[in-house]
């Protein structure tokens, strides 16, 4: 839950006038504006803007885009080297973006650090090199990594001249679950129906690695046994989910291993694949990631650009679920390019329905109808049901950002009905979370919190935490608006949790915002009382005493009539 502003443009255009003054009254000395914005097209607007005016004053505007290796001193320092203006100390201001854009997870095992780790390290130790460097450097990243800064970067915080912040200015809109589609190979798909029992693969290992410890079919055997519990978790027929998830891991493992003493290169390619898939959908993200890349140098090395567009495009889901969504894109097109290049286009529609996911996620809802409808054309072609269904929530998605809820109420239906009739247990899950969603749009909040609860039992059953966070967290946002605090409260303490296990420290503070109004809510309602004392014995007491007084009342009554009668007779 994150505060709305009434009015984000009036709200942004102050912030403007202060970045502006701050430009202008900046120069000729040392001056570090760190500026937050989550919304790119809103950045871009507003760095032209500030552009264009500083020429208009005779402020010559430069731009510094960090990469892998993100040294704001190395950039600034290159640049100075190049240009004259700078060199005679001519007026001039510094825009830093590509923030954004850097890793948090690393992609070799090797390195020491990941690009944003290196960013904050450089970032500290920045001071000296910039002591002589007298201009305005508008520093621009999201409100994840400002809220890092202070205590990742401290020295560079405590020099900094000012921190802005813009408004998202798009409409507010909840988070929707990640329905991302995966391109597997054409010997995944047609093994996976017929996968035998794993207590029947355990048999034939034991008996072969005891006769024949080297034989080349044990490392298939291995795989397969993966793929069998990998299935049983996918459809939420396990008895022990931990168990099962360390020995489809430890399989997929020992199948690679042996498929390398065998020099079997494409075996082992999607074996790799396999079990980054598998690593991702038990949000295992970063184990995903080393496991997608080394199926993609494996692809690279024997030429095989089959597997090559595969790795890269389910390299991009993974970069799509950690929120690199730009990165994401980057490998999708790459994925895409591929396919095209060799003329398959049955395996096109995967990196157009993730493509169009993606733009989802970034606003751009036009520009994602586009690719999900090219997507869904395709699948419809070749008659793939279960990624027609997930096109078909995506497209959902898109209008539902648009606004017309009714609209995609019709799509995540259609999507459900297929995703039943061929037994997709996790895009069910998500269908029916995104009905919540809609529904909840709606104000029929009473059939969202239906569709919610549906949603939490599968995607608990199948070990999607991703999903049973956001489930989680969405169900008690509906529950805080029609009022039941308690209940909304405690989906967020456990929403909060999960987001915490997965490193996802936006929603992370977003459930903290959420616990902190609905305690201030409660206390409100039902504040403390000091505790109550029986009141059994007051209650004798007070008996007691009108005992008492009606007893004196009937003896000085007594006592006036024997007055008034003495009174008489004399």
């Amino acid at each position: 839950m994150v505060r709305q502003l009434d009015d984000p443009h009036a709200h942004n255009e102050e912030i403007y006038d202060q970045l502006i003054s701050l430009i202008e009254n900046s120069q000729g000395r040392l001056a570090p504006i760190i500026v937050s914005c989550d919304d790119a097209s809103l950045r871009q607007r507003i760095v032209r803007r500030y552009e264009s005016e500083a020429r208009q004053v005779e402020i010559r505007p430069y731009r510094i885009a960090l990469g892998q290796e993100p040294s704001l001193r190395a950039g600034l320092e290159a640049l100075k080297q190049q240009e004259e203006h700078l060199q005679q100390g001519g007026k001039a201001v510094f825009t830093v973006t590509g923030v954004e854009l850097l890793l948090r997870v690393k992609l070799n095992p090797q390195d020491e650090q990941s690009e944003l780790d290196k960013f904050f390290g450089y970032l500290q130790w920045t001071r000296e090199g910039l002591r002589d460097f007298r201009y305005p450097i508008v520093l621009w990243v999201t409100q994840r990594i400002l809220r890092e800064m202070s205590h990742r970067a401290p020295d560079f915080w405590s020099w900094r001249k000012a921190v802005l912040r813009f408004a998202d200015e798009l409409p507010y809109a909840p988070r929707l679950p990640v329905v991302v589609s995966q391109s597997q190979s054409t010997q995944d798909n047609s093994t996976a129906k017929f996968l035998p029992p794993p207590t029947e693969l355990q048999a034939e290992i034991a008996e072969l690695t005891v006769t024949d410890p080297e034989a080349p079919g044990l490392a298939s055997l291995y795989d397969r046994l993966g793929q069998v519990y990998a299935q049983r978790i996918s459809q939420g027929t396990v008895e022990n989910l931990e168990q099962e998830r360390e020995q489809a891991i430890t399989a997929f493992q020992r199948a690679i291993r042996c498929y390398q003493m065998q020099n079997n290169r494409a075996a082992e390619m999607w074996a790799l694949g396999r079990l980054g898939y598998f690593f991702q959908s038990q949000s295992l993200y970063s184990e995903a990631i080393n496991s997608y890349q080394m199926s993609l140098d494996l692809a690279r090395t024997i030429g095989d650009c089959g597997g090559e567009a595969i790795s890269l495009n389910n390299l991009g889901a993974v970069y799509h679920h950690l929120g690199e969504y730009h990165r994401a894109i980057d490998f999708y097109r790459q994925s895409l390019e591929l396919k095209r290049r060799v003329g398959d286009r049955a395996s096109e529609a995967s990196p157009l329905n993730n493509l169009g996911n993606t733009y989802n996620y970034l606003g751009k809802y036009e520009r994602a109808i586009t690719f999900l409808q090219q997507s869904l054309e395709i699948q419809r072609e070749i008659g793939d049901r279960k990624n027609e269904a997930d096109s078909l929530i995506n497209l959902g998605n898109a209008y539902y950002g648009l606004g017309e809820y009714e609209r995609a109420i019709d799509f995540y239906q259609q999507s459900l009905e297929i995703q039943h009739k061929i037994g997709d247990l996790s895009s069910e899950a998500s269908s029916l979370g995104n009905l919540g969603n809609a529904y909840s749009a709606l104000e029929k909040y009473e059939r969202a919190i239906n569709f919610y609860q549906q949603s939490l039992e599968i995607q608990h059953k199948i070990g999607d935490r991703h999903c049973e966070a956001f489930s989680l967290s969405n169900l008690a946002t509906v529950l805080a608006k029609i009022g039941q605090s308690w209940q909304a409260l405690q989906h967020y303490q456990k929403a909060k949790q999960m987001f915490q296990s997965l490193g996802l420290e936006h929603k992370v503070e977003e459930c903290a915002e959420a616990i902190y109004a609905l305690n201030r809510i409660i206390t409100v309602q039902h504040p403390p009382r000091a505790p109550r004392i029986s009141n059994q014995p007051s209650s004798r007491r007070a008996s007691f005493r009108q005992r008492c007084q009606l007893f004196l009342w009937f003896c000085f009554l007594a006592a006036m009539v024997s007055v008034l009668l003495v009174w008489w007779l004399r």
